[in-house]
């Protein structure tokens, strides 16, 4: 057996146990095991080989415990405390280029990196400024489409107040069923989506060509968080309106296209709320048009019927997902003007 290991040990077995359980740092919880083995009173021989470490390593472990306890054992890893090369950019100056990539103006790295030593004579490495952005919280976004031609103080008033009068104007309350509306064409015409895939080898993705598609119809209600949908052949009023017909909601929201604001909808008996002109990104169908388009392009589909049951499928497990359903729909705008609704 040799002679027995003398230690002052600091912490209790299970105390030691608790330790190595909870430690995710992989180095670490190769220490913490081996000690809590040696505190359970296990000779050197048996944790070095239980452990999978060299005798002379376990021996290092033990003095250094003796010489600072478990904290002199935890400390005394590869990058501990370590700082790393201070940044060649002033703080005030990492704020400037966080703020300048706030404004989605930069499209690679490379822009980055020319801007950067134009501005402050500067000179990074490509890996360098990736990292350092990566630290200021900056990473590849895909920017949200806006027209030209709207007017972004209208949206925002739209947003603050307007919607809330337009409901109030059309008698509105908090019993009704009041839904953003719009349509989609889907087809077989393929589009090409981001996947992951290896560095220095091309994807290649087939792409479906085909003059066919249909109208999704889809109805959001913000409120009680809920998905309608129908298909229509044409985006016009004969075939619009039996599908709002057998809705029967009490005012739709929607833009002011031509079959939107047709006299023979009108007549369908559901209040008509139109929203601004050129601003598709202030209502909800817009966010699930976007995400039904990132799970069904870039397929090739046997037929259209096909492409369709899949789009169906997507809804119906969506509309069955509240909490993710609300946090694409359930924009605290749209909420608040609903919440003034008188009961």
């Amino acid at each position: 057996m040799g002679q027995k290991l003398e230690v002052d040990w600091q912490e209790t077995a299970p105390e030691l146990r608790r330790r190595y359980r909870k430690e995710s740092h992989c180095e670490r919880r190769t220490r913490l095991h081996a000690l809590w083995l040696l505190r359970c009173d296990k000779s050197l021989k048996e944790v070095a080989a239980l452990v999978g470490i060299a005798y002379r390593t376990l021996q290092y472990w033990v003095a250094w415990y003796r010489k600072g306890g478990l904290t002199e054992v935890l400390e005394r890893i590869k990058g501990h405390g370590r700082q790393g090369r201070p940044s060649q950019l002033t703080p005030l100056q990492q704020k400037a280029l966080a703020a300048k990539v706030a404004l989605g103006t930069l499209r690679t790295i490379w822009d980055a990196l020319q801007w950067v030593e134009g501005r402050w004579q500067v000179a990074y490495s490509y890996g360098g400024l990736y990292k350092r952005l990566k630290r200021l919280d900056c990473q590849p976004k895909v920017p949200r489409p806006r027209s030209i031609k709207a007017d972004v103080a209208a949206q925002i008033k739209w947003k603050a107040s307007g919607l809330g009068e337009a409901l109030q104007e059309a008698e509105m309350n908090s019993s009704r069923q009041v839904w953003f509306s719009d349509e989609m064409r889907f087809g077989l015409w393929g589009q090409v989506r981001r996947r992951w895939g290896l560095r220095g080898v091309k994807i290649i993705q087939p792409i479906q060509i085909e003059f066919a598609w249909q109208y999704l119809v889809l109805a959001v209600d913000v409120r009680r968080c809920q998905l309608h949908w129908a298909w229509a052949n044409r985006m016009n009023q004969s075939n619009l309106m039996p599908i709002f017909t057998a809705w029967s909601p009490d005012a739709v929201i929607w833009d002011g296209a031509s079959a939107h604001r047709g006299k023979a909808m009108g007549e369908v008996g559901f209040e008509r709320i139109f929203l601004l002109p050129y601003s598709p990104e202030l209502n909800p169908c817009e966010r699930i048009f976007e995400w039904l388009r990132a799970r069904i392009e870039g397929e090739v589909y046997a037929t259209l019927q096909h492409k369709r049951c899949e789009i169906e499928h997507h809804l119906r497990r969506l509309n069955a997902d509240k909490g993710h359903l609300k946090s694409l729909i359930g924009w605290a705008w749209i909420q608040d003007a609903f919440a003034q609704l008188p009961a």
